[in-house]
């Protein structure tokens, strides 16, 4: 197999193979990723040990026999990480120092068995909060549905069939009454279901990883629903009256919803932003490479309304971020009270508006350029999909003026219609 440079963009679109097979990474010899049928992945360094080997002719021992040494599981050991703990390993190993972990000494004291509360704090710490912006919605949805049926079992106690007794349960939707809001909240229902399935299963695969569980006894388990894509997007009457109903809502959400509906792109993107990303003159939002979800930079060219929206939002004096309620410290966050808030100023408004979800609106911009007459493969690029071939190679550059007009165009047709 040639050897080729690993990224995250060739391991998220790798098939799952139809036998275990290894990677070899092209930037550190001998680190590999073995890729399982079952699409577990799992790092690994194969390396010899100098001094393990047979006495050569010059008196010196050789190279002990070829080893491998597992490092851990992807994506939970990146694959910098992966490169920076093989090196390490191969410099030990040249030294004729055996790299592989010791095994710790036994205690006296028998280890206390983990509870899965204990691990669902652990894991929102150390990872979650840590590597994730989605970080708090994934806490959130182990806290709700997953921390009240297992939160005081062991760890090691639970097995697949605990986990589809779990996923029945979540997948019918209950609903309940919201005091904070007066209206319902529902929880539960099959996409809950699939997002516990899949975040349980990284959970169990962290476990492993910190050796907090000897394997994941989680994997292999099925979605107990077939899943459908949203096709769900606003009417410009429904569009305008929600544009109406931000104008009603107090800062920085007013902001936000201002700019998602104006420029289409996902929610984190403007959650997270940092006043470093806009340039000066406020035309545009940079997003780096290392924040955005295709891990690729993405320029967001901002019409004159998102333009006269970025300019009034306050410096805040103790941090970057630009959607704040911190004076800049830490993003903004209670995204389900706000969404509720301006679901209520909808509801307020003269036209009726059908349920929808904050991604509906990046959907709704992309349906609605269509009708527009803009060309598909602009508002590709406006969304930031990655797209194919020599586009590709040009579409930060190339297709800037022509994104900038679809986004202006867009924005008039969102500003220009009955105050509602």
């Amino acid at each position: 197999m040639a050897t080729t440079l690993l990224t995250d963009t060739r391991l998220r679109k790798l098939p799952l193979p139809e036998k275990r097979i290894h990677l070899p990474d092209g930037q550190v010899r001998g680190l590999i990723l073995r890729v399982t049928p079952a699409g577990t992945k799992t790092w690994a360094l194969e390396c010899r040990v100098r001094g393990q080997g047979e006495t050569l002719a010059n008196g010196k021992p050789g190279a002990g026999p070829k080893q491998r040494f597992t490092l851990g599981d992807y994506p939970d050991m990146g694959i910098a990480e992966a490169r920076a703990a093989a090196s390490q390993m191969l410099v030990l190993a040249r030294r004729g120092v055996d790299p592989a972990p010791k095994p710790a000494q036994p205690s006296e004291e028998p280890r206390r068995a983990l509870t899965v509360r204990e691990l669902i704090d652990r894991f929102a710490e150390q990872h979650l909060r840590r590597n994730l912006r989605s970080g708090e919605m994934v806490e959130q949805l182990l806290r709700v549905h997953v921390e009240p049926a297992w939160g005081g079992r062991a760890v090691a106690e639970l097995r697949r069939g605990d986990l589809v007794a779990l996923l029945e349960a979540v997948r019918v939707k209950v609903t309940t009454p919201n005091p904070k809001t007066g209206g319902q909240r529902v929880r539960g229902g099959p996409v809950a279901a699939a997002n516990v399935r899949k975040w349980v299963s990284t959970m169990w695969n962290w476990a492993v990883s910190q050796d907090l569980a000897p394997d994941n006894v989680m994997e292999r388990v099925t979605d107990p629903d077939r899943q459908h894509f949203r096709t769900r997007y606003l009417s410009m009457d429904e569009l305008r009256a929600v544009w109406a109903a931000t104008k009603r809502l107090t800062s920085p959400w007013r902001e936000l919803y201002q700019l998602l509906i104006l420029t289409g792109q996902r929610r984190d993107e403007w959650a997270s932003a940092r006043w470093d990303w806009v340039d000066a003159d406020a035309t545009r939002l940079e997003i780096p490479a290392e924040h955005y979800k295709s891990g690729r930079p993405h320029i967001v060219p901002l019409s004159r309304q998102a333009q006269e929206i970025v300019r009034s939002i306050p410096r805040g004096e103790y941090g970057p971020y630009m959607i704040t309620t911190s004076s800049g410290h830490a993003p903004v966050s209670g995204f389900s009270k706000a969404k509720a808030l301006l679901d209520e100023r909808v509801a307020a408004g003269k036209v009726p508006v059908a349920p929808f979800v904050v991604h509906d609106l990046r959907r709704t911009m992309a349906t609605q350029m269509e009708r527009l007459s803009v060309e598909p493969h602009i508002i590709e690029a406006c969304l930031g999909h990655a797209l194919k071939g020599i586009e590709r190679v040009y579409r930060h550059f190339t297709y800037y003026d022509q994104k900038a007009a679809a986004l202006q165009k867009w924005a008039d047709e969102v500003t220009s219609g009955p105050s509602t």
